[in-house]
């Protein structure tokens, strides 16, 4: 049943994190596995399409394994960097900053489908296209949920009669 559970949240993870809107903000909150899952996922889908692109001197589960641990390494650099940024633009944006340990995750969150797409279209012989949406497809992910909870409303608290 614990493996049940853990699924369902990490599709549920997996579809929060398809479009970038108020629930998305929620990501920032997720467990340690679901956004490390999400490092294996980008990881995954990278290491599936390079697969198909790349010459392989070596074994192909060898291959497999060792360009999955590069992989891993490199988003996990890349996602680090990022976290900082989002973290300067969460200043910005929004009154109160949040730990690291906030943004974090939800720079792994913004980058679990724009990174894999990015590398197919730089492996398809689009490089500007790839890095564009690598890039670009951050910011959005980033900057549309922190803009979405700074120009909401704030709620109404209840004052006594």
């Amino acid at each position: 049943m614990v493996h049940l559970s853990f699924l369902r949240q990490l599709i549920n993870y997996l579809q929060t994190s398809l479009i970038p809107n108020r629930p998305f903000l929620r990501l920032r909150l997720a467990d340690v596995s679901l956004y490390f899952c999400g490092l294996a996922w980008i990881s995954f889908w990278t290491t599936v399409i390079d697969s198909f692109f790349l010459q392989k001197n070596i074994p192909i589960v060898v291959w497999f394994i060792l360009h999955f641990i590069f992989i891993a390494i490199a988003v996990l650099l890349y996602v680090l960097f990022m976290a900082y940024l989002t973290k300067g633009f969460v200043r910005l944006l929004l009154p109160r900053p949040w730990a690291y340990r906030q943004t974090f995750p939800y720079t792994v969150a913004t980058n679990l489908w724009s990174f894999p797409i990015g590398m197919l279209l730089y492996q398809l012989e689009y490089p500007r296209f790839g890095i564009g949406l690598l890039v670009i497809g951050h910011f959005v992910y980033t900057l549309v949920p922190l803009w979405i909870a700074r120009s909401s409303k704030p709620r109404s608290s209840r004052k006594p009669q």
